[in-house]
């Protein structure tokens, strides 16, 4: 009789864990926008190839004039530059011209990405930026670019890149796609403590 009360106990607290991090893919990936006109396209940092070729599609359908490249999150600012370096190269050999790329080199993680790309925004006089990068990390960016461009009149549009082997629903079957999960809950919660 008591194996039926452990048994029953370990349904009950197990089944809402195991719906909570079925659900986790899907709540990390999103919200995404479509992708509209707009005056910046921004390749966010941490970039393995599938952002950097977002970017260049959305470039060579109109949807911007610019592109701006920020720094990988965390990277020594040192060597920040060589890392814009191979996307801004890969984007030259596909016919972008330097006179379209612009470069962030201070920003350290997304936060810095946020505020640095809403300074560039105001100083130019740009109203909407398009905002590339993989579905994991929607949910955060959302928050974190929310909260900076707040009050400020000026538009982000969420756009993923697409991500081999990403399955929100099954994040937990790609080792990839299990890292990304687990680790933007983990930003998430840091970041939403930190700001």
């Amino acid at each position: 009789m008591i194996w039926r009360r452990w048994l029953l106990w370990g349904i009950l607290t197990t089944l809402p864990l195991g719906v909570a991090l079925s659900l986790a893919g899907r709540f990390v990936s999103g919200p995404e926008d479509a992708p509209a006109r707009a005056d910046l396209i921004v390749a966010l940092g941490g970039d393995g190839g599938n952002r950097v070729r977002e970017v260049l599609r959305l470039y060579a359908t109109n949807h911007a004039p610019r592109i701006l490249l920020t720094g990988i999150e965390s990277g020594d600012p040192l060597t920040r530059p060589a890392y814009l370096e191979w996307r801004a190269k890969f984007l030259a050999t596909q016919g972008v011209p330097a006179s379209a790329l612009l470069f962030d080199t201070r920003s350290g993680n997304t936060w810095e990405e946020a505020g640095n790309t809403l300074a560039l925004m105001q100083q130019h006089g740009w109203h909407r930026v398009l905002v590339v990068s993989d579905p994991p990390h929607l949910r955060r960016l959302s928050w974190v670019w929310g909260e900076v461009f707040a009050h400020s009149g000026l538009e982000f549009r969420l756009v993923p890149s697409p991500m081999p082997g990403w399955e929100a629903g099954a994040w937990w079957r790609n080792e990839k796609s299990a890292q990304f999960v687990l680790m933007e809950l983990i930003k998430l919660t840091y970041y939403l403590a930190k700001y």
